[in-house]
């Protein structure tokens, strides 16, 4: 499968042209490059949370605006909370949590509009980001999911909300999940893989890897992969990247990499008016 990222100058990740229809659709994920922040935070951090110099994280997101051509004041930021509320958002939405944390959207950890001018911009640093098109409506979405937000179904919960809102079928929406931490890297205990076994078995089989001791490798991309395709998602229309978050610390923050303390990066869709 073609890789659905490409390289746009040193801060960020374009898609293109994955999704593809009669609306112009900017979406990428930034990369670590081109930010004005120092380490362990160098340089393009993108979180206002994570303990860095809120001035620098402002003029990093102003930098990032001026290169994808979506400026600050139609952000739309949520809280993200590892849970699986989505909320709809709206023109009146514009600029929320674009500059600070207070004016975030409360308790969401995914976002979709029918609505042009707005970028829907969540935060990552492991963690899996998926976006959403529905050409047809159109409709875009955006969904934060850690291995809480996976097991939870969050990606099946996308597919339900337009179903139910939009009326949308599975069969028109197309997905991309993106880059996150690799299977090949993520060890869980059982804690984490009792959670994961209230799936579905054929859901969640490849996605688990046996390490002994009571521990496991747990690929979140494949395991999102699979919910999307349960989902009604068809296999074709769904995309995933071949970055690993860990693997590439030239490019991309890492929290199980970096121990914790570190930057973000941000996954960001929108439709231009």
């Amino acid at each position: 499968m073609t890789e659905p990222f490409s390289v746009l100058e040193d801060c960020a990740l374009l898609m293109k042209p994955v999704f593809t229809g009669k609306q112009t659709i900017i979406s990428g994920f930034s990369r670590r490059t081109g930010g004005v922040s120092r380490a362990p935070y160098e340089s393009m951090n993108l979180g206002l949370h994570v303990g860095d110099d809120s001035k620098k994280v402002r003029e990093n997101r102003r930098i990032l605006a001026e290169n994808i051509g979506f400026p600050l004041e139609r952000w739309v930021c949520a809280e993200q909370v590892h849970g699986i509320d989505i909320a709809r958002v709206t023109g009146g939405d514009a600029g929320s949590g674009s500059m600070d944390l207070d004016s975030v959207i409360k308790g969401a950890d995914g976002l979709y509009t029918t609505e042009a001018g707005i970028l829907l911009a969540l935060f990552f640093a492991d963690c899996v980001p998926i976006f959403f098109y529905a050409p047809e409506y159109p409709a875009i979405g955006l969904l934060h999911a850690g291995w809480r937000g996976t097991v939870k179904e969050g990606a099946k919960k996308m597919v339900r909300t337009w179903g139910r809102t939009l009326r949308l079928s599975p069969g028109s929406i197309h997905a991309v999940i993106g880059p996150a931490i690799s299977g090949s890297a993520y060890e869980v205990d059982e804690r984490v893989i009792r959670e994961v076994k209230k799936l579905d078995k054929t859901t969640w089989l490849g996605a688990v890897t046996p390490r002994g001791n009571g521990h496991y490798l747990l690929d979140l991309q494949a395991l999102n992969r699979s919910i999307l395709i349960q989902s009604g998602i068809p296999e074709r229309q769904i995309h995933v990247t071949g970055y690993g978050t860990d693997a590439r610390p030239d490019v991309f923050f890492s929290f199980r990499r970096d121990h914790g303390k570190t930057g973000r990066m941000m996954g960001f869709i929108g439709m231009k008016e």
